[in-house]
């Protein structure tokens, strides 16, 4: 059989070659099927990659065992916090979660009441009520980029029946932020009127926005006293520094060149809310508002009663002396009122003045100087520095004046220094950054790559070190003369040894023949003939 020819003719090669030689063979298989195992293995090998990434615990378990009942392969790196499944079954596998509705993002939703015993309590439901509240309004706010996780705890007390005796409801937000974010101000306010308009009787100013280090966001004690600063204040502040220290620099790099002049801009702004009510009265402006008159005449003849008055007029009887009366004749009575109401001229004014005007204004700047350059002895250029005229430095102070609106009665300052700057240039070895950008853009091609390796090892290996190989242990010498014999032999050798009339060829037409057959194998015996000589 041909394969066991091929056996016995490696059994006599390995008997006939030199001990070094043979030990150098061994080794070489060994260790290129030992690579060529590895190889297969790392190329047939799945790729994983992440399926979710922090991972609540609760979450990480329940998506493990349905990767079991899948019979899916998985890894878990981070500390448990990421789940990684071959690259083929990650889309597929998270359709199927979501369907069931993991990751929950940790605690739990309103999913509590997907399964109501009955014969539930009301206290029990008012409870799962709460905690769902809580876990969907946890889940929300973990959705923003800047947060990692979020707790939430809600207190929602009892109604009364006496609008008096009701006790407005609470909430407590702790937010774990992710490595180098952070949120603005508005970004809190939105977080506390979102938890304010998703739970019932729950006003802003009950909302207590705390992170995992303990810094208050927002809360009661986070108002600001009458004499302090709020974030919006400084934030405006900073605004206005960088407006005017942007108007000054783009102007002095037009004139005097990049990276040629520093400039650092301080404000102090006035943040005093002035409101102001005036009321003025013009005496000489009088306008008749109203006027009312009122006259009065009556005529007519009134009995006017005469006599001596006392006990007797007031007796029985005494008639007589009431009749002692004198008739008043025309007799005539007449009143006259008059009111009059002026109206007298008024001006009335309410004045707001605006928040946040500039006080003072202080500007710094650096100017670099210029720079000459001269030829030494050997012909080399040297460069001088060449510091600024006072002239220039007035007319640089002047531009910056103009630009930033300099007003001398409020105190306003710029100062304009004339300093040399560090012309070393400092060359940022961003090998690594490169590096890995390159890796990351490859690995998209991960998967191809490896049969492609695959592939250039064996055909390296083939080149550079089984050809070699051969080569090397088919050179003879001449106390390898006889693996000569172990050659594979020839059609014309074939029918000599089965022919009848088989006859031994003369010495040099047998080495004649062995020339015409190997050329390289018969020089070296030839070779090796002449030294023993």
């Amino acid at each position: 059989m041909p394969i066991r020819q091929i056996i016995l003719q490696l059994q006599n090669l390995l008997k006939n070659i030199s001990v070094g030689k043979r030990i150098v063979l061994i080794v070489l298989v060994v260790g290129f099927l030992a690579g060529f195992i590895f190889l297969m293995n790392w190329a047939g090998r799945p790729e994983f990659h992440p399926l979710y990434t922090n991972l609540d615990p609760q979450d990480a378990g329940i998506i493990l065992n349905r990767l079991k009942d899948q019979k899916i392969p998985y890894q878990i790196s981070s500390n448990g916090n990421t789940i990684l499944i071959p690259q083929e079954h990650i889309y597929e596998t998270r359709m199927n979660l979501a369907s069931e509705g993991v990751p929950q993002g940790g605690g739990v939703g309103f999913e509590v009441f997907d399964n109501t015993k009955i014969g539930m309590s009301e206290f029990a439901q008012n409870v799962n009520y709460q905690r769902a509240l809580q876990g969907e309004l946890a889940r929300t706010i973990s959705g923003f980029a800047e947060i990692d996780s979020c707790r939430l705890h809600i207190v929602m007390p009892e109604k009364s029946l006496f609008i008096e005796d009701e006790q407005s409801a609470s909430a407590s937000v702790v937010l774990k932020l992710r490595h180098g974010k952070w949120l603005t101000q508005e970004q809190v306010q939105g977080i506390v009127h979102l938890v304010s308009s998703s739970v019932s009787r729950l006003s802003p100013e009950n909302v207590t926005v705390v992170d995992t280090n303990g810094r208050l966001l927002a809360g009661i004690k986070d108002q600001k006293g009458p004499g302090t600063l709020s974030s919006d204040q400084l934030d405006y502040q900073a605004k206005v520094e960088h407006k005017l220290q942007n108007q000054v620099i783009t102007m002095l790099e037009k004139a005097l060149g990049a990276n040629k002049a520093i400039v650092r801009v301080s404000c102090a702004l006035d943040f005093k809310r002035h409101e102001m009510t005036e009321e003025r009265f013009f005496p000489e402006n009088q306008v008749v508002r109203s006027e009312q008159m009122f006259n009065e005449i009556s005529k007519g003849s009134d009995l006017t009663p005469q006599g001596i008055p006392g006990i007797q007029s007031n007796l029985p009887g005494q008639s007589a002396a009431l009749a002692n009366t004198v008739e008043n004749e025309n007799m005539t009575f007449e009143k006259q009122d008059r009111t009059v109401n002026y109206e007298i001229g008024k001006l009335t004014s309410h004045t707001t003045e605006p928040v946040g005007g500039i006080e003072r204004i202080s500007v710094a700047v650096l100017v670099d100087g210029t720079y000459r350059s001269t030829s030494n002895e050997d012909g080399e250029l040297e460069w001088t520095y060449v510091p600024r005229t006072s002239a220039e430095l007035t007319k640089i102070e002047n531009l910056v004046k103009s630009a930033v609106n300099f007003v001398d009665e409020r105190g306003d300052k710029v100062e304009v220094v004339n300093i040399p700057f560090e012309t070393t240039q400092v060359i940022k070895d961003d090998g690594v950054t490169a590096i890995e950008r390159w890796l990351s853009h490859i690995k998209n091609y991960k998967p191809y790559l490896k049969y492609t390796f695959l592939s250039l090892f064996l055909i390296l290996s083939f080149i550079f070190v089984v050809k070699p190989l051969i080569k090397w242990l088919t050179v003879h010498t001449g106390s390898d003369a006889e693996i000569l014999q172990q050659l594979p032999k020839t059609v014309d050798e074939i029918e000599g040894e089965y022919g009848e009339d088989r006859k031994q060829l003369p010495f040099t037409d047998h080495l004649s023949q062995l020339v015409s057959r190997d050329n390289e194998a018969s020089v070296g015996v030839i070779r090796d003939w002449l030294k023993e000589e």
